[in-house]
């Protein structure tokens, strides 16, 4: 069991295992303690009759419409049932993971909102509550509708996921003996004013892309060893003298994976394509290393809005209007990740065409067991082409494109989901662009009828494939070798 304390504890191996691996939480009673003080000086606040945004007064352009007295906590319910996404849902792990940051957040005591919505964050992390959050039509300054989306189950609307079945969230509440929850003031705004989501998002999709990196790896060392490719771009030295983190780490990868059957021999130099294998690879992983130290700081802020900030020398105590929900280097992380994966896959279907020409190869022409009766695996690359292409227009830029919500007021996004969307969606793509390139491993080692290097042939030898000795559709194979990468047992 992990005790949560504060939001600027949480670290992504302790996010992991509450998220992934679903080891329980509870909550220091100091930090309960906390959250109860600050929540009794807000009550204090709100008492003098201020204006405060969102709990008597409208939001956004209605900001400057008072809610009256008997009307706020209907108001702050009100907040939470509302919503206009569409399409599949997110990813359990992401919703689950934005629930935690919204708890973390909430530990500080910043946002207001009572120790009873602390526990019961808590504990629909532990029973495994799994709202249905749509991925689509859910972009918006903040994250407003999809975390309306996902807290109105907590009053009993909306969705959620139970054993892969979804059903009303009413239901699921009755089956676990509990009540729909009456959020106090403050505590509906508190719910779905911030940026969690976006975090739990973007980690979910850092880790696919780290292993998926890896994978592109291994299917070129295979293409360099099957092409009988000199090793020498990939020395150790040759990383060294560019002085690039992530390249070295790739050279590194590529040496261990060529372990036991380096040849060193000079040889005519390789295609660009399998040349530079390292830099480009090494490009991405740099580039990962940074957006996932951005998500390890996002995992520990507060994004709530507005804020309920004691006073600090010259500032007075009171609510302080947050940008924090503008998620914007995550946005901008996404974008650049979705540019270097897309130069991956387009290095990948490179690889593979150079693969099938006997010109680089010494292969037979398309890996045709039969060239001229047989088509051998031309069609593999055509497919390998079409995602390639797809990939290079999904790596245009989401965040730079805001425009103009709520009566001119919310006149600014970060645009993380579109931007998450369409990386998610270039990750599916080089899925089965490795894939295309394993499938094409595999025949070509069975028409070289050479050991590779120990750890390659091995890898080989778990590729579940038969080669190709007839023409045949590949729509089953590259599915079977897909569901393969996304495992991750090629590289144990």
């Amino acid at each position: 069991m992990i005790v949560l304390a504060r939001a600027d504890q949480l670290d992504r191996v302790q996010y992991r295992r509450i998220v992934v691996d679903r080891e329980r939480v509870a909550l220091d009673p100091a930090a309960l303690a906390r959250v109860a003080a600050a929540r009794e000086q807000l009550a204090a606040h709100l008492d003098t009759g201020v204006s405060a945004y969102g709990v008597n007064t409208g939001l956004g352009y209605l900001a400057r419409t008072r809610v009256d007295p008997e009307a706020q906590r209907a108001f702050q319910r009100a907040l939470l049932v509302r919503g206009a996404g569409v399409g599949p849902p997110l990813a359990p792990a992401v919703v689950r993971g934005a629930m935690l940051l919204r708890l973390t957040g909430f530990l500080d005591g910043a946002a207001g909102v009572s120790t009873e919505l602390c526990d019961l964050l808590a504990a629909r992390l532990n029973d495994g509550w799994s709202p249905v959050v749509p991925a689509r039509g859910i972009s918006s300054a903040g994250e407003v509708i999809a975390l309306s989306h996902l807290f109105q189950t907590l009053v009993g609307e909306g969705f959620v996921e139970e054993d892969g079945v979804r059903v009303p969230a009413s239901e699921a509440l009755a089956r676990r003996g509990a009540t729909p929850y009456e959020p106090g003031a403050k505590e509906g705004i508190a719910l779905v004013n911030g940026a969690p989501i976006a975090p739990a998002l973007t980690a979910w999709l850092t880790d696919r892309a780290r292993s998926l990196l890896d994978h592109a790896t291994l299917a070129g060392a295979l293409t360099a060893a099957l092409m009988q490719a000199s090793l020498r771009p990939y020395s150790a030295r040759v990383g060294a003298l560019k002085g690039d983190p992530g390249q070295q780490r790739v050279h590194a990868a590529l040496l261990a994976l060529h372990a036991g059957g380096a040849d060193w021999s000079d040889r005519p130099q390789s295609p660009v394509s399998l040349r530079v294998v390292p830099q480009v690879h090494g490009a991405a992983l740099d580039l990962l290393d940074h957006v996932d130290a951005q998500v390890a700081r996002e995992l520990r802020a507060v994004t709530d809005s507005p804020l309920f900030l004691a006073a600090d020398g010259d500032e007075p105590e009171g609510l302080y209007p947050s940008g924090n929900f503008q998620a914007q280097a995550l946005s901008l992380g996404l974008d650049a990740l979705a540019i270097a994966f897309a130069q991956i896959g387009n290095l990948g279907e490179k690889r593979l065409h150079r693969l099938l020409d006997n010109r680089f190869s010494g292969l037979p022409d398309q890996l045709a067991a039969d060239p001229g009766r047989q088509s051998g695996l031309v069609f593999l690359h055509k497919s390998a082409l079409g995602y390639a292409a797809e990939n290079r227009l999904l790596a245009a830029p989401a965040s730079v494109h805001p425009g103009d919500g709520s009566a001119g007021q919310e006149d600014f996004q970060a645009l993380t989901f579109p931007a998450a969307e369409k990386l998610e969606r270039i990750l599916d793509n080089i899925e089965l662009i490795v894939a295309a390139e394993l499938l094409a491993a595999r025949q070509a080692r069975e028409l070289r009828g050479e050991p590779l290097p120990p750890r390659l042939e091995a890898v080989v030898e778990r590729l579940d494939v038969a080669p190709v000795h007839e023409d045949r559709s590949f729509g089953e194979d590259l599915e079977r070798l897909r569901a393969l990468v996304r495992s991750g047992r090629l590289l144990t």
